[in-house]
């Protein structure tokens, strides 16, 4: 690294420990029966190779340049979303999942961010449809958002309290967008909240981890796939050995 490089990472860098010691929430304890998978727009638009936004990339040019994203994806985000999802239907746990669609099929019912960006698709288009190694199964719930966050597009708040839920598990795209805006949000309506590092990806690497340095332990934890569901276990395991303790005799 040249000097003028390793300055310009200094000045990038200055003020984190700062900020990172001003702000950390309390670790929290996961429990399987307060929890629910959030599975954000993983729907043929916005993730797969030969729809929506990577044939717009392909057609523009820029197979190369989003090579990088795609193969995360494939390779490291829809693996690490089936491992949660089977897990949590296992353990009878709720699962989320939102996409964007215009409802009315025109995008008038979007954001004016959404439609500029041309994030929207009518419902019953291919692109609109989760994929099909991660779809929905009975007892799912798939949200329609109108906007990029789904808890300011979606009922999904009165749904988790109605369900007794106080931890979500976030997944899918972008990091640094909705994914970013759903654990904001989460978080300032204290819902405790483990993003899954390796079940969300962004268009590049740097947004990815920037996404991840800011949120970690501001808005939740940043915990791999493996680690979440080991404190899934471990949690329930101790919560039902404190049931057992609390019976009379």
């Amino acid at each position: 690294m040249s000097d003028s490089d390793a300055e310009r990472s200094s000045e990038e860098t200055r003020g984190l420990a700062s900020w990172h010691y001003i702000c950390e929430i309390p670790e929290f304890t996961m429990d399987w029966s307060s929890t629910a998978l959030i599975v954000i727009d993983l729907q043929y638009q916005q993730v797969a190779r030969h729809h929506g936004f990577f044939k717009r990339l392909a057609e523009a040019g820029l197979s190369d340049d989003a090579a990088g994203t795609i193969d995360r994806i494939e390779q490291i985000l829809v693996p690490n979303v089936q491992k949660l999802t089977a897990a949590f239907r296992e353990r009878g746990a709720p699962i989320f999942y939102t996409r964007c669609v215009s409802v009315r099929g025109d995008g008038s019912d979007q954001t004016r961010r959404h439609i500029a960006f041309g994030v929207f698709c009518t419902l019953g288009s291919k692109d609109a449809q989760i994929l099909e190694e991660l779809a929905p199964q009975e007892g799912d719930i798939l949200l329609n958002k109108s906007g990029s966050s789904v808890f300011n597009s979606t009922n999904i708040e009165h749904l988790l309290r109605n369900m007794g839920i106080r931890t979500l598990v976030m997944t899918g795209v972008w990091t640094n967008s909705c994914v970013e805006g759903a654990t904001r949000d989460a978080g300032d309506l204290d819902f405790d909240v483990a993003l899954a590092e390796d079940a969300c990806a962004a268009m590049s690497p740097q947004g990815h981890r920037r996404a991840l340095e800011y949120l970690d332990k501001n808005f939740c934890y940043v915990w791999s796939t493996d680690e979440i569901l080991a404190r899934l276990d471990a949690g329930s395991a101790a919560a039902a050995e404190e049931e057992v303790g609390a019976l009379p005799g």
